[in-house]
């Protein structure tokens, strides 16, 4: 029987319920401050703890540590890393393309004659095609792909906020605004539902074939 979408969603509402409440929380914070304000207010409040935290966990949403998810869940299941490396190269190409299409300055170039803004020593810093956040886009189309791929529940607790905190460590690490990590969030989320019901949908994903694993049978 065809899923519907809306059924879809319903069935990872442990997921999709969460993370609207984050988005409305997210697009609060950019209506009552200005772009300017709320970043610098991040930016002014940092420590040596958060500063080694947060360079951490922005490799969650580094396209390199998606290339090892896939690799490992060859060792699982075939359909888990041909979803996994779909989601990744669907979401990361719309969001490559937005961001040439945008291209904005990111924090160190935006405030470059307004204020001097905190950096960390060492940590490379870029100046351009900030919206939206492809970290943040790949981090959560990985969180999407593990609420597919962990059928006990009681481990999706984690995902959502290791996802969240991923996302605002781009915002710390001053090498995005509120707004293009909320921007990333969003995209990668819808374009990673579309493609599981798309996916889902058709008898090629669905296959016996994809149950196979490296190594022996899943």
């Amino acid at each position: 029987m065809r899923k519907s979408f809306s059924d879809l969603l319903y069935q990872y509402r442990i997921f999709f319920i969460p993370f609207l409440i984050l988005i409305m929380f997210g697009l609060g914070l950019i209506m009552m401050f200005s772009k300017t304000d709320l970043f610098l207010w991040i930016n002014n409040h940092h420590n040596s703890f958060f500063d080694e935290f947060f360079k951490l966990m922005t490799f969650l949403g580094d396209g390199i540590t998606t290339v090892l998810v896939v690799l490992l869940l060859l060792f699982v299941k075939y359909r888990y890393a041909v979803f996994t490396a779909i989601a990744y190269a669907y979401s990361s190409l719309i969001v490559q393309i937005l961001k040439r299409i945008f291209h904005a300055p990111r924090p160190i170039k935006y405030f470059e004659d307004i204020s001097p803004i905190r950096t960390i020593e060492g940590y490379p810093i870029h100046q351009w095609n900030s919206f939206p956040s492809g970290h943040t886009a790949s981090v959560f189309t990985l969180a999407v792909v593990l609420t597919f791929i962990l059928k006990d529940k009681k481990y999706h607790w984690l995902i959502l906020p290791m996802a969240a905190l991923t996302a605002f460590s781009r915002v710390y690490l001053a090498q995005h605004f509120m707004e293009d990590i909320v921007a990333g969030a969003v995209l990668a989320v819808i374009l990673t539902f579309q493609l599981m019901y798309v996916l889902g949908n058709t008898k090629w994903f669905n296959s016996s074939k994809l149950d196979g694993r490296l190594f022996g049978k899943a």
